[in-house]
């Protein structure tokens, strides 16, 4: 399959690695608006500033979408226009308005949401050899060092919109699947905003799906980057580490991948696995829709 990627930014060596590895794939043009990214990129790959030329030329069969996702409406657009199959990483929009062109039937299983914690060693094993029946609760935590002692958000981050819109993709994705098909009720969700732009950069939301209770916390003023998630379930405690790949069940460690750092190893699986464990979707407008109802 021949495949552009447009963006060239910090998530690029990612998507540029893991394609590269997975033989199905044949990367042959590259893309960013900036010219100086363009011209420090590997230079055995066509190279372009303007995306809607890169389509043109190459009519690749797919394209990586890693640009802010202001951009994404038009991109996706574009591509579908050219029957290109557009790959997008999360978040799908950034404001709710280019978001219900997503959940459109025009739109609706047209593109590929790429939600890269789903392809997680810790959660594909967890998924496959710890079958849950009683849910007590979930508790996801997510941290990065994206805000300073006093919540001022890095300006270099400020395109990721906060860490509610950047990191609640990531989270709920994986949630889903752990509830197997129960709904969330009763969501609500609060921040702690950058009193400069208005981002959040704490979140806080409680849910219930069923006799579940959940809770997922975004911390950009952290030192560090940590992603876990715990499970009271059957009468144990399940700790995932996503950050170490690995799982715990009552304190014994049950599964650990460390051939692989974590984002390698889940654009890697997810390049690999596609379309397996593509979100549905049912799954894509249940994580959208209550994103956008809680900005």
């Amino acid at each position: 399959m021949d495949i552009v990627l447009i963006g060239l930014g910090r998530i690029a060596r990612y998507h540029i690695a893991a394609l590269l590895s997975t033989p199905r794939y044949r990367l042959c043009g590259l893309c960013d608006i900036r010219e100086t990214r363009v011209s420090q990129a590997h230079p055995e790959f066509t190279l372009f500033t303007d995306y809607e030329q890169l389509l043109d030329r190459l009519a690749p069969a797919a394209a990586v979408i890693a640009t802010p996702p202001s951009t994404h409406e038009a991109m996706v657009a574009a591509c579908l226009q050219r029957g290109v199959l557009p790959m997008v990483e999360k978040p799908l929009a950034e404001h709710e308005e280019e978001g219900r062109r997503f959940l459109s039937p025009e739109w609706r299983g047209r593109y590929v949401p790429i939600h890269h914690t789903l392809y997680g060693e810790e959660i594909l094993w967890f998924m496959a050899h710890c079958p849950l029946q009683r849910i007590d609760a979930i508790r996801m935590e997510l941290s990065d060092p994206y805000a300073d002692e006093h919540g001022c958000i890095d300006p270099e981050r400020y395109g990721l919109g906060g860490c509610w819109l950047d990191s609640a993709p990531n989270a709920l994705a994986p949630l889903l699947r752990l509830l197997g098909g129960r709904k969330l009720t009763q969501v609500e969700v609060s921040h702690t905003r950058d009193a400069a732009n208005g981002q959040p950069y704490r979140s806080r939301m409680q849910a219930r799906a069923g006799e579940t209770e959940v809770l997922i916390e975004v911390n950009w003023q952290t030192t560090d980057n940590c992603k876990l998630t715990t499970i009271l379930a059957d009468g144990h405690q399940y700790v995932l580490q996503h950050t170490d790949q690995a799982v715990w069940r009552d304190g014994e460690l049950l599964f650990r991948y460390d051939a692989q750092e974590r984002l390698m190893r889940q654009y890697t699986n997810f390049y690999t696995m596609y379309p397996e464990g593509v979100p549905t979707p049912e799954e894509i407008e249940t994580i959208y829709r209550i994103i956008y109802a809680n900005r």
